[in-house]
């Protein structure tokens, strides 16, 4: 064995070393000689999500890994392994291992086992990214993404922009605090705690709910634009009855973003027959939601706003 392979070898298991044990014992891992991992599903349906991590403020793979662990859960599916694939624009251990540590430690947060990973080292690569596949078991049954009919309830769980209005925090802090104070925007530095989804979608699925959309990087009217395309029907939306923080009102005041189109991450739309009883279920659970409006006849999109309407726009 050469001295460069020899290396290499000693790096690998460096780095695998750094991860945390498994959490379930129906999976193998790959590690140094085994190509694949294995998954023993008995009886049990599995979910596939896919997505590139990119660095920000939370740091290299940290939000959009929640991302994924949030569309499994809000479609009742428990995340409990997943894969990656990092990719480095040079061969830098110590960063490469903090990546790691980092999904690594995600992953145990959430009860999940990494059960495969790979390199790839290029110059093509300006800054590093991180490809994650998740994989879910069913957990909750009910009609997920079924077809949406007219006349039907839109019910949001959670408030819109949380993502969205930390990052600009965390980014743009020292522009912030020539408005507003340190223990402002403490307030808001705390929204991670409304990130992860829970079980919200296994609430709504008890409750009758036929349709599930993450808001996500196109924040709450742009999940309401694509609900709209998914069902082929049009909207009447109430913009008052978004559940939004005064924080994120404000800090998009100052930073000239509409703070129903940034990233909503941890809130949910969903559609179902009885919104009034999916509200008061998510209430009682301990979750912010309310009825914003309705699905219509047709393709327009509506947004009521103090008694007047507009046409929601992609």
């Amino acid at each position: 064995m050469n001295k460069e392979k020899f290396r290499f070898i000693q790096q690998k298991r460096s780095i695998l070393r750094s991860l945390n044990k498994q959490e379930h014992s129906d999976i193998t891992q790959a590690g140094i000689g085994d190509d694949y991992s294995r998954l023993v599903l008995l009886d049990s349906e599995l979910a596939v999500t896919e997505g590139l991590c990119l660095a920000n403020a939370l740091g290299t793979v940290t939000s959009d890994v929640i991302k994924q662990y949030n569309k499994l859960r809000l479609g009742g599916y428990q995340p409990f392994a997943l894969t990656d694939t990092v990719m480095m624009p040079e061969n830098d251990e110590k960063r490469m291992k903090k990546i790691l540590r980092e999904l690594s430690d995600l992953a145990k947060e959430f009860h999940m086992d990494v059960v495969y990973g790979d390199t790839a080292i290029s110059g093509i690569f300006k800054e590093p990214a991180v490809t994650v596949t998740m994989y879910g078991r069913r957990i909750s049954q009910g009609e997920k993404n079924a077809k949406i009919k007219p006349d039907m309830d839109i019910v949001m769980c959670g408030q819109a922009g949380i993502l969205g209005t930390l990052l600009r925090v965390r980014e743009r802090k020292e522009e912030l605090l020539t408005r507003y104070s340190e223990e402002y925007l403490r307030t808001a530095e705390q929204f991670d705690r409304l990130l992860l989804v829970k079980d919200q979608g296994d609430i709504a699925m008890a409750c009758g709910s036929i349709y599930v959309r993450h808001i996500s990087t196109e924040g709450v009217y742009g999940a309401l634009w694509e609900l709209a395309e998914a069902g082929n029907v049009g909207l009447r939306i109430s913009h008052d009855h978004i559940p939004i923080m005064q924080e994120t009102i404000e800090i998009c005041e100052f930073t000239g973003d509409d703070p129903y189109r940034i990233d909503g991450c941890g809130a949910a739309l969903f559609v179902t027959a009885d919104g009034g009883l999916l509200s008061d279920r998510l209430y009682e659970a301990g979750f912010e939601a309310a009825v914003i409006g309705r699905t219509t006849i047709g393709h327009d999109r509506v947004i009521i706003h103090d008694g007047e309407e507009s046409f929601l726009t992609p």
